[in-house]
């Protein structure tokens, strides 16, 4: 009984690593404009949430100043400004995207058929 108790108080002294969660609420960032994907790591820092984006997505684009309090979302939507990019929630935190394609609309003109002119 007493080796138990001993390798207890042993584990419960450990460090325990625990992986910061997507925070919810509003959270201030204070960031200057910078290269997108360094603006990405900060905010998945501060907020604490996983943020998943293809490396190819982030390359030659910058992100603007982001100054307040905002939401993950939010935040992350401001920082995409001007990028082309979009920004979605997912289960396990945030995602970076490109748009989807739009459907191409039918003309209403309708072209003449069978002339070579």
């Amino acid at each position: 009984m007493f080796r138990i108790l001993a390798v207890l108080s042993i584990c419960a002294a450990l460090p325990v690593t625990v992986e910061a969660a997507c925070q919810p609420g509003p959270v201030h960032y204070d960031y200057q404009p910078q290269r997108l994907d360094q603006a990405l790591q900060d905010l998945a820092h501060r907020s604490g949430c996983f943020i998943q984006v293809s490396p190819e997505l982030l390359a030659g684009k910058h992100a603007h100043a982001l100054h307040g309090r905002y939401r993950p979302l939010p935040a992350l939507t401001k920082l995409l400004q001007g990028t082309g990019l979009v920004a979605h929630a997912t289960g396990s935190g945030l995602a970076v995207t490109q748009p989807a394609a739009d459907t191409p609309k039918k003309s209403a003109i309708r072209q003449p058929q069978g002339s070579d002119s």
